[in-house]
């Protein structure tokens, strides 16, 4: 009940302002792991924030962790800091074990995870008896990159998947998750500044069209995504009649209740749009896979048929202009 949380309330105020501070440490305490540095950071990810370690312990426990927050104190409170500033580096294309030939990968590379946008410094495979690009690493490491020749930016598989579930069940859109992200970094805006809308949106488009390609079954084929026939991708309603699925035996002979095995079919098409054709070289990732027809076999289609002038009547702005000054009059 509100009224016994009531009591509580100074309490629990109490405790949360205690996560702030050194949680009751006096003076500067030492590392929890070494005992021999200085504890100086904590993270606020792993549930023990309370465990102040040094640089050097908490680089080594978050070998397997590098997008966690890490604070480091400062003599009055609890600053920003982050495991890249301190020296921590990711190894790729060896499942998290060392590589005998890694190679440094860019400054100021940038990972988008649902906990915020870090920079993590990042080294590449180029052992000879792999032979993987970078792509195929940042992949593997679950990050989908945001450019194919030299990516800087990635996002991992969490984030896309958490934002696809999110459009389908609160209709969030793609402009308040991304600025969510940044304010989850940096709420204040002090830092400096990041923009990576553009590559969001362009990940999260080739994201939904490889889950729809999975999901088909496209992966599993011999003849990949190139073998997808017409409208393979679409999803046919359960609850429509389909001989052969989910009609019972005999239904041709329902007599009075045929109206059961009906199939309704509707054709709808919208004539409001704006810009419906802007003439923009938008590449296709689905070109007759999904609802819509191919442009090229629709273009050869519609050739067959006869161009219709358009009929004008010369009255209609006169009659529309009438109803709004008499509504009253019928014309």
């Amino acid at each position: 009940k509100l009224s016994q949380w009531l009591l509580l309330r100074d309490l629990t105020l109490d405790e949360l302002l205690r996560h702030d501070g050194l949680r009751g440490a006096a003076g500067q305490p030492q590392c929890w792991l070494c005992r021999v540095e200085d504890g100086s950071y904590r993270c606020t990810d792993c549930g023990h924030g309370c465990m102040l370690l040094c640089a050097g312990c908490i680089v080594s426990k978050h070998a397997e962790l590098e997008l966690h927050h890490v604070e480091k104190w400062n003599g009055h409170f609890f600053e920003k800091g982050s495991l890249c500033a301190l020296g921590l580096r990711v190894q790729l294309g060896h499942d998290g074990s060392s590589c005998p030939c890694p190679a440094r990968g860019p400054q100021n590379f940038l990972v988008f995870d649902l906990s915020g946008a870090h920079y993590v410094n990042i080294d590449y495979c180029e052992c000879r008896s792999r032979q993987l690009d970078k792509r195929t690493q940042l992949l593997r490491k679950g990050w989908f990159p945001a450019t194919i020749a030299r990516p800087k930016t990635v996002l991992t598989f969490d984030c896309l998947d958490t934002f696809h579930e999110l459009t389908l069940q609160g209709k969030s859109n793609l402009y308040d998750f991304y600025h969510t992200i940044l304010r989850k970094t940096d709420s204040a805006n002090l830092s400096k500044s990041i923009y990576r809308y553009p590559e969001f949106h362009r990940v999260f488009r080739l994201w939904r069209n490889l889950m729809s390609l999975k999901r088909a079954g496209r992966g599993q084929d011999p003849t990949g995504v190139d073998g997808t026939s017409e409208g393979a991708l679409t999803v046919e309603c359960p609850a429509c009649p389909h001989p052969g699925r989910n009609l019972p035996m005999g239904w041709e002979n329902a007599g009075a209740l045929m109206f059961l095995y009906i199939l309704y079919l509707a054709v709808e098409a919208n004539f409001k749009l704006k810009g419906k054709d802007r003439k923009l070289l938008d590449v296709e990732l689905m070109p007759g896979m999904g609802v819509f027809v191919n442009e090229t076999t629709y273009q050869d289609h519609i050739r067959s048929y006869v161009d219709q002038p358009e009929v004008c009547c010369i009255f209609i702005p006169f009659a529309f202009d009438t109803i709004d000054r008499w509504p009253f009059t019928a014309v």
